[in-house]
């Protein structure tokens, strides 16, 4: 029996701006199975909140899927009209976005802003839904619900903010929960209080979670398997235990690096290399940063995904698929 409840196969999104195409996200395949919490990670403009905004159909009006493939509990979303994906959005598959300023309406209570997906998706009748987004503020962690539903997003703290998104989020008890950098801003306690929220609703509900983040840190301690994603593809992946023993693209080394170790004596972050470049089609140079030595400069064949181990899969960029990090 299948159990992947979501897969995402050779996608490609572009953008179009002043009549020039940009590829954002370049064959891009990923799959999550029935309560598991894959992170996708990557740096600032890898393509990782892209590729989430594509399952549910919410890219900016000048991008566009120019193929692949994503199914949800085995049903195209990419052929679906948008009043199905309406039904979808917040009630099959929810998303906790990053901003939560910008994500909730500072001239509504909060209260209302929970209770719209309960009547919206789950046609929760007008005298019930009070109380079920009480439960909900409840179960998120607030201890005085009554007094936060009557607030508006602007009185609360940023902490406060984000476990309303998470309430919104839940409300409908969707099957796969994306979070899109769940803990931007936040300080560090208020970031574990957060995560745990969203690792709990997953375990008691045999829920799935896509997990997008920079940091290794989070995905260490929260994540079944991981995607590493670099200028709009995925360039390594494997079970959270493998990447961490045996990391082998340079990208991911970099950034496992990057994560400080007092316990080490390390007294200074290691930086890492530049990798920002302005569109994703395939050329192996981009990848090749004045840091890393490859032991061939062979690098105009398409790259592409080879297992290196069981369940470990590599992109390398040279004839012999061959690439070795020095620095």
């Amino acid at each position: 029996m299948d159990q992947h409840i979501l897969q995402i196969k050779n996608l490609r999104v572009s953008f179009n701006k002043n009549k020039q195409k940009t590829t954002a996200v370049n064959d891009v395949s990923l799959q999550i199975e029935k309560g598991q919490t894959v992170a996708l990670i990557g740096e600032s403009g890898s393509g990782k909140s892209i590729t989430s905004l594509s399952v549910l159909q919410l890219l900016p009006s000048n991008g566009q899927v120019e193929r692949g493939s994503i199914t949800f509990n085995g049903k195209e979303l990419l052929k679906k009209p948008e009043k199905e994906m309406r039904e979808i959005r917040g009630n099959e598959i929810s998303m906790i976005f990053q901003d939560a300023i910008a994500s909730l309406n500072p001239g509504m209570k909060v209260g209302v802003q929970i209770t719209e997906g309960l009547k919206y998706h789950k046609l929760v009748p007008k005298e019930e839904l009070k109380t079920e987004a009480l439960q909900l503020l409840e179960q998120v962690g607030f201890k005085n619900p009554a007094y936060i539903y009557n607030q508006y997003p602007d009185q609360l703290s940023g902490g406060m903010k984000q476990r309303i998104l998470i309430a919104m989020a839940i409300s409908c008890k969707p099957k796969l929960l994306i979070a899109d950098e769940p803990t931007t801003a936040l300080d560090v306690t208020i970031q574990r209080q957060v995560l745990d929220l969203i690792d709990l609703y997953k375990t008691d509900l045999d829920a799935s979670v896509l997990l997008i983040t920079h940091d290794f840190g989070v995905v260490a301690e929260y994540a079944d398997w991981v995607y590493v994603m670099l200028g709009g593809h995925i360039v390594e992946s494997a079970d959270v235990y493998t990447i961490f023993k045996n990391p082998v693209h340079p990208y991911t080394k970099a950034l496992i690096g990057s994560i400080p170790n007092p316990e080490n004596g390390q007294e200074r972050l290691k930086s890492i290399q530049d990798y920002t470049f302005e569109d994703t089609s395939y050329d192996g140079k981009k990848f090749a940063p004045a840091t890393y030595t490859y032991e061939s400069s062979s690098f105009d064949a398409p790259s592409s995904l080879v297992e290196v181990e069981p369940m470990h899969y590599v992109r390398f960029y040279d004839d012999e698929r061959k690439v070795v990090a020095i620095g």
